[in-house]
C-alpha cells in the first residue's frame, strides 16, 4: 500500500519530496488520479504506507503540510485518510 500527500502545485509537491528526501524518506512526484483530485490538488508525493506518519510530520515542521493523505491499496482503489 502506498499513501498520496497531495499539495495544491507541482512546486510545493516538490519540495515536500525534497524535505523527505533530505530525511531519508523516498517520495515521488505524481499527478494525482483524477478520481482523487479535488480543489485543484493536481500533485500528490507518493510515500510506502510504513511512511505515512513519519513523512507527514516532517512535511508539517518543515511549513508543508498535505492538503489530503488518500490510501491506495493494492488493487488500486483510493481511500481518504485521516
Amino acid at each position: 500500500m502506498q499513501y498520496l500527500l497531495t499539495f495544491r502545485s507541482l512546486t510545493y509537491a516538490q519540495r515536500a519530496a525534497r524535505v523527505l528526501e533530505r530525511a531519508g524518506v523516498t517520495g515521488t512526484v505524481s499527478r494525482v488520479p483524477k478520481a482523487a483530485a479535488a480543489k485543484g490538488c493536481a500533485y500528490c508525493v507518493i510515500v510506502a504506507a510504513r511512511h505515512r506518519d513519519w513523512a507527514v510530520s516532517i512535511l508539517t515542521g518543515a511549513g508543508l503540510v498535505p492538503e489530503r493523505v488518500i490510501l491506495r491499496h493494492p488493487d488500486g482503489t483510493l481511500e481518504v485518510s485521516e
